[in-house]
């Protein structure tokens, strides 16, 4: 499959939430009161009107019975062996408010797809910003620091990360992170199974 498509816009994930939510039957007051969160808010969230940080996005996928690899999938197929996405043209996710500082964008470089076995993402955090409320799910992950420099929480035990430096943590753990330097950070992060 190649992608050569153009897309500067965030992803507007909204209409996919709103139908795995109809697909299972549930109200808007259901899926809120499982993942922690007012219908009013996750009607913005189905409507492209807000944005979900990572942790609350992590608890709704969960909740809806998906994960995050189905938020990028593109439903066009073709019959080459491999799937190439431009530089200027990845899928990207916003996450987190830009007001509090928490706001981070996930550019897909490997496109979700049934079957597949790994998810890979650059992670770019604003200075201060990350996603600070710790989550956990299955799998393992493995990050590169490209650029910046963050700081890195895997069950309360916190590493700074500069750039070059790389790590590796089992999902399940508790972790969070968050850009403790005074410019961008970009991560090349990697997880497996493609659960988050």
């Amino acid at each position: 499959m190649t992608q050569d498509r153009d897309v500067g816009a965030p992803l507007r994930v909204g209409a996919k939430l709103k139908h795995a939510r109809l697909r299972l039957g549930l109200k808007l007051s259901e899926v809120g009161e499982r993942v922690g969160v007012s219908e009013g808010y996750l009607s913005k969230l189905e409507n492209n009107r807000s944005l979900a940080s990572m942790a609350t996005l992590h608890r709704l996928v969960e909740t809806l019975g998906m994960n995050m690899s189905e938020l990028f999938a593109d439903s066009s197929e073709d019959e080459l062996p491999m799937t190439v996405i431009r530089s200027g043209n990845r899928p990207k996710l916003l996450t987190g408010d830009p007001g509090t500082g928490n706001q981070i964008a996930l550019e897909r470089l490997v496109p979700g797809s049934p079957g597949q076995l790994l998810q890979v993402n650059i992670h770019v955090i604003a200075p201060g910003g990350g996603n600070v409320e710790p989550i956990r799910h299955d799998g393992q992950e493995f990050g590169f620091v490209l650029n910046g420099s963050v700081e890195l929480t895997v069950e309360k035990h916190a590493v700074k990360l500069n750039e070059g430096d790389s790590f590796h943590f089992n999902s399940p753990l508790a972790h969070s992170y968050r850009n403790t330097g005074d410019t961008e950070a970009r991560i090349l992060w990697v997880n497996t199974p493609p659960t988050f």
